[in-house]
């Protein structure tokens, strides 16, 4: 893709991360995991996930085929949306793709879901993931695919002190915000990045990234971009 072999940069940080040093408890895929909505290219992700013997949570992205994922990405260690506690910890993954269309909402259903799996884990720190980004990046390009309900979606966790972090893709760049007392966190892409504050689409000199979150017992995250060289 624009002259990138995404395969190779992609198993290039899958071997940094497994090579790292770090304990990994769980790999949090979010999204576009292939561009052609081939099931061979899911195949390739999981074989290349299973090596490192851990949880692997995806959802979609626009570029996903939600349909292969469900079948194929949804047997562990892979699961498709949902929710997965760890500890005092509680993740959940949310559909945020709109089939044919960039841009992203999260439909009633999935608010449902999102705001039953809230009520359920009141005694759980909460961690959400998303494809689309909630808060604008300064990109008037990319603002304009960014969750189109993210309204709806943010009223849903106002007042709820136990939803910590919200971290997404889509962007392919990284940003570290707070929102209130949330932890607001965008992650770079294994492949290519996106030029931050661009009026039009650019791509920048970054190479691919992947980023680490420590989630503590006492609900605090310690976070870090790797960037591969």
């Amino acid at each position: 893709m624009r002259g990138l072999n995404t395969y190779e940069t992609f198993k290039a940080v899958v071997d940094h991360a497994a090579s790292s040093g770090h304990q990994i408890d769980a790999v949090v895929s979010t999204g576009d995991l292939v561009q052609d909505e081939t099931r061979h290219g899911y195949q390739r992700f999981c074989a290349a996930m299973k090596d490192l013997k851990v949880p692997v949570h995806c959802l979609p992205g626009n570029h996903d085929s939600p349909e292969i994922m469900a079948e194929l990405l949804n047997t562990p260690p892979f699961q498709y949306c949902g929710y997965a506690q760890y500890e005092n910890w509680c993740l959940v993954m949310l559909n945020s793709a709109v089939r044919w269309d960039d841009f992203g909402r999260l439909e009633p259903a999935e608010l449902d879901r999102l705001e039953q799996t809230l009520n359920d884990n009141t005694g759980r720190n909460i961690i959400i993931g998303l494809h689309h980004h909630p808060l604008a990046t300064g990109s008037r390009w990319m603002d304009g695919l960014n969750l189109h309900n993210s309204d709806e979606f943010l009223a849903l966790l106002e007042n709820r002190t136990n939803v910590r972090c919200v971290v997404w893709g889509h962007v392919h760049q990284e940003s570290d915000r707070m929102l209130g007392n949330m932890r607001m966190l965008s992650t770079p892409s294994t492949g290519s990045q996106f030029r931050p504050d661009s009026d039009v689409f650019r791509l920048d000199s970054r190479p691919p990234g992947y980023r680490w979150i420590n989630l503590l017992p006492d609900g605090t995250i310690e976070t870090e971009v790797v960037w591969l060289d």
